[in-house]
């Protein structure tokens, strides 16, 4: 789980942790849509997407996964992605389980 830094305002705190915990509830979809992807402009459009979102909410080592799968995807390098995509699922089931817990 992303740490909020003791030195944050405790309200914001709390709003930020209730965001982080709406983006953490999403994860499962933002997984089935890169591996769901019609095509891999579609994939790499949802990977763009989480590379973005990813830091804001407290996950910057998800957003670089998601920006390694990219880069696997510019590169076209096909075990490169499969590589990629493959931890970066593992991550994501990792936060949302520890989210559980």
């Amino acid at each position: 789980m992303a740490q909020i830094p003791e030195t944050m305002d405790p309200d914001f705190a709390a709003q930020f942790r209730s965001i982080q915990l709406h983006f953490i509830a999403g994860l499962p979809q933002r997984l089935d849509e890169i591996r769901s992807a019609a095509d891999s402009r579609q994939r790499y459009v949802a990977l763009h997407r989480l590379a973005g979102a990813a830091g804001g909410y407290g996950f910057p080592s998800l957003g670089d996964m998601a920006r390694d799968a990219m880069q696997a995807m510019d590169t076209n390098s096909g075990s490169m992605l499969d590589a990629s995509l493959q931890k970066l699922a593992l991550a994501l089931e990792a936060i949302v389980i520890a989210d559980e817990n």
